[in-house]
């Protein structure tokens, strides 16, 4: 029995040390003062592995597709050029809180690819096709709030996040007051109308955002803080805090 539990414990640590390895080139540390640095840091994990590393076996973000009608869905993408607008860190009660700016495409495809998901409310009525398929950017912005405790292993502290609190906002401007006389304002004001509609037969927290926002917590269970944070001489993890933000909302805990 004996020789069987350090066979076990032999492989459990070289698989961290390979995982460690892996990923180590993707990391930036940040001293708690460099907000720059912070956002340098999102980027790089954002390309990485926030949107999926088979190498390290982090998932591959799916976007988000859902049914719309005559043979097409609606496609919600951006996330994959989300930018960190805010993060904050508190100490009592411990939260890590990070905010995301990002461009929000709503897109309507073809359902040749895949199935599409269920919306949370179905459409009563939907227009006959025109082409081309219909088609708005907007803007979003997803506050995250990871409740976190603090453990310790092998003399190093992990981070270990839980569950997220989420706020998503959407921002499809109201463009009523553009010209309909003119075809160009006219056809952006149909499409936004059309975007403002759709995302509101969806939970586009649970569906676009909560399967990205987790993978940070899946990547913060392998590593130790200090890869992420580096501390001064006079700071300590459990009484860490520090707060920055360019955002234009304030997220609720």
């Amino acid at each position: 029995m004996r020789v069987c539990l350090l066979v076990v414990l032999s492989v459990s640590y070289c698989a961290s040390k390979v995982y460690v390895d892996k990923i180590d080139r993707y990391i930036i540390s940040c001293h708690t003062t460099d907000f720059e640095c912070f956002k340098r840091q999102y980027k790089a994990l954002r390309d990485n592995v926030l949107l999926g590393n088979d190498r390290i076996g982090i998932p591959t973000y799916e976007h988000y597709v859902f049914a719309y009608g005559g043979g097409t869905c609606v496609k919600l993408t951006g996330l994959e050029e989300s930018e960190l607008a805010g993060i904050k860190l508190e100490s009592e009660p411990k939260k890590l809180t990070l905010v995301l700016e990002l461009p929000l495409r709503i897109q309507q495809v073809k359902d040749t690819i895949k199935v599409c998901a269920r919306p949370d409310r179905e459409f009563n009525f939907i227009q006959p096709q025109k082409n081309p398929l219909m088609r708005f950017t907007g803007n979003a912005t997803i506050g995250i709030t990871y409740p976190y405790k603090l453990k310790k292993k092998k003399g190093l502290i992990y981070m270990q996040l839980e569950d997220e609190n989420l706020d998503v906002i959407l921002d499809i401007p109201d463009l009523s007051h553009f010209h309909l006389n003119s075809e160009v304002e006219a056809k952006l004001y149909e499409w936004s109308e059309w975007a403002y509609e759709v995302v509101q037969h969806v939970d586009a927290a649970e569906y676009f955002a909560l399967p990205y926002t987790t993978q940070l917590r899946t990547l913060m269970e392998h590593l130790p803080l200090y890869r992420f944070i580096m501390l001064y001489p006079d700071e300590e993890y459990h009484d860490l805090h520090f707060s920055f933000s360019e955002a234009t909302v304030v997220t609720n805990p």
